[in-house]
């Protein structure tokens, strides 16, 4: 019987009521909370905190191991028997690297199951009479039991006008076939875009060239698995007259379909359902068309009270346990369809073994590393990731100071190749999203060139980039979001591209996998992860001075007192801001309040009295107070 227990930890100086849970990742013990040991006394800077040691770093032979060891379990679900042998893994690296705190913050979860690629034995189609071979299963959609369900079939075809389609008095008691609107390479949304650096310009085509799949498929793959999620809001969630069972014919050849998983990951909508590519949903979706019968299993299972947890751990710096203690905080989540998909948790322990090579009192600061499994549990993803920061935000608010997560690494970069899906033989696609701030983005750049990132891309999608252009979305910002609001500190994200590598399925073997790419990565963060060490005046690596500039683009020309000169008024504000962070980068103060006054007076002069001018003003005050702590402590 599991039984559950509160504990005070101790995270530096700050105590947390924490819930944990009494079984670890990999079936063990309860994990008990060690405490800190006394601080040892500083002597000169390790110099492989300012410069990464490449020899010291995770090598090729132990990456390649580790990823064989996730290969072998096979898909992570949060709950399943792979997902507790990965957290098992995890925390026996973290106590092997001197991690202290190793905690398991339990969330109550029920587990909807079924079998996984390659094994389809939960799921099956049998189409007028003939087998197909299905793809995947749509996740969350309910169960048929064992021996299935057998109905007439109606096709829905998502590029015919809505008014064409089925009603769902049509569709209700049979099997809706989803024709997906193809895929078209055009567009922004469908492209490389601007950027503020990148390397290997010969491996990536210009900004806002159309890509098609056979050069890259994750734009496809992309879109593919984003028409899911509306087509299961539109018609599917109805509690009259709904479907029997649902099929989802993608525009995607079977090498790349196989073993597919749509995210983000829907509420439970009780209308079982398959993926099917495009080779083997054509004659599905003739059938449909002319009214054909078929027989649909999704053999799936509900685990009322399943094992799942949040796990958090602290490899100390040198005050850690005292008032003095400050700390980095790392994230990532621990669940996925793939090798690659979340493989972000390796990448993070790549990064404390590194750091466990230097001694404790040569870490200025500890290193918090928050490794989540929320990321594909059903409505919690995008408005409640991380409930144990949540939980402990006042006391972890004291005590962090920036951080750095990690997503989707050790990738290769994907193609159709015919109706097969192969590696291309260059890396993925690795962004690195910061703010706008110059000094971050300045460190985001260094940390790039001196890690020899392949195929990487420095993106800040709050202004444009080098040519002037939009520059890319901020890929998994739910991560950085709490380092926001925990004090807009200095944050990077760092991910391999989304779903380039197949990331939305779990296929045997390594092919996907590049360990050079990987240790590229690992060296790239603890770079960074370095930077927050070693910068004693975090104030100019904030993301307020950046979001002041955000704020003034925000304004629209009805916010202007005079319209008509609007560009002019806006331009002007960010020239004077720009001017007064210009000190401010090299920690020079003494002209920051004065420079301050001016702008709020210029911004209360041009703007109208509204919610976006507010922000801006806020803003001002935000690192008004912060330059005045700085100056204080000086």
């Amino acid at each position: 019987m599991m039984t559950i227990r509160h504990s005070a930890l101790r995270f530096g100086a700050l105590a947390l009521a924490t819930t944990l849970v009494a079984c670890g990742g990999s079936g063990g013990d309860d994990t008990v909370a060690t405490q800190p040991p006394p601080p040892t006394t500083p002597t000169a800077q390790d110099p492989r905190l300012i410069n990464v040691d490449k020899a010291q770093l995770i090598s090729a032979t132990e990456a390649t191991a580790w990823f064989q060891t996730k290969a072998s379990w096979g898909a992570t679900y949060t709950g399943s028997p792979a997902w507790k042998s990965y957290m098992g893994f995890i925390e026996e690296r973290l106590e092997e690297y001197g991690a202290q705190n190793i905690t398991r913050s339990r969330f109550p979860y029920e587990r909807w199951y079924t079998t996984e690629y390659p094994d389809k034995a939960g799921w099956s189609l049998t189409s007028d009479g003939t087998a197909v071979d299905v793809a995947s299963y749509a996740t969350q959609s309910g169960s048929t039991g064992p021996n299935g369900i057998t109905a007439q079939m109606v096709l829905y075809d998502l590029s015919e006008p809505a008014a064409t389609r089925p009603t769902a008095a049509q569709m209700a008691g049979k099997i809706v076939v989803v024709k997906q609107v193809p895929y078209t390479y055009t567009g922004t949304s469908a492209g490389y875009t601007d950027y503020e650096f990148r390397t290997n310009e010969d491996q990536f085509l210009a900004p806002f060239t159309a890509v098609d799949p056979s050069y890259e498929a994750s734009y496809r793959n992309r879109q593919q698995y984003g028409q899911m999620g509306t087509t299961i809001n539109s018609f599917f969630r109805t509690e009259a007259n709904k479907p029997l069972g649902h099929v989802v014919v993608m525009d995607m050849p079977p090498g790349a379909t196989q073993g597919g998983r749509q995210h983000p990951t829907p509420d439970r909508y009780e209308v079982p359902g398959l993926l099917l590519d495009k080779v083997n949903g054509a004659k599905v979706l003739e059938d449909a068309k002319a009214g054909k019968v078929a027989t649909l299993k999704l053999d799936a299972k509900v685990e009322k009270d399943a094992l799942a947890y949040t796990m958090v751990a602290t490899l100390p710096g040198k005050d850690f346990g005292t008032d003095k203690d400050t700390a980095v905080m790392m994230a990532t989540h621990v669940d996925g369809p793939a090798l690659i998909q979340d493989a972000g948790a390796l990448g993070i322990l790549a990064v404390a073994k590194y750091y466990s090579q230097i001694p404790q009192s040569q870490r200025p600061r500890s290193i918090f590393m928050v490794f989540d499994t929320r990321h594909f549990v059903p409505g919690v993803e995008k408005t409640y990731p991380y409930d144990f920061v949540e939980d402990n935000h006042e006391q972890l608010a004291k005590w962090v100071i920036g951080g750095v997560s990690m997503e989707h690494v050790g990738g290769a970069q994907m193609a159709d190749a015919g109706n097969d899906f192969r590696a291309t033989g260059r890396a993925m696609t690795t962004y690195v999203n910061t703010h706008g701030n110059d000094v971050t983005v300045a460190q985001a750049i260094e940390a790039v060139k001196s890690a020899m990132l392949p195929r990487a891309q420095v993106n800040v999608d709050e202004r444009p980039g080098v040519n002037g252009k939009a520059q890319n979305g901020w890929f998994g910002r739910n991560f950085a979001a709490h380092l926001e609001s925990l004090g807009n500190h200095p944050v990077w994200h760092l991910t391999g591209d989304w779903p380039s590598s197949g990331y939305q399925a779990f296929y045997p073997g390594l092919d996907r996998f590049k360990p050079d790419v990987f240790i590229a990565q690992v060296g790239t963060a603890a770079k960074l992860v370095g930077t927050l060490m070693t910068t004693t005046d975090l104030v100019p690596m904030s993301s307020s001075w950046s979001k002041i500039d955000q704020g003034i683009r925000a304004l629209v020309d009805s916010d202007f007192t005079t319209p008509a000169s609007a560009a002019a008024s806006r331009a002007a504000l960010l020239a004077q801001s720009k001017a007064m962070f210009a000190p401010v980068k090299n920690s020079n103060y003494n002209k920051t309040p004065t420079d301050l006054d001016a702008l709020k007076i210029a911004v209360s002069g041009a703007t109208v009295a509204n919610a976006r001018q507010k922000t801006i003003l806020d803003l001002i005050e935000d690192v008004r107070a912060r330059v005045a702590k700085a100056t204080t402590k000086s």
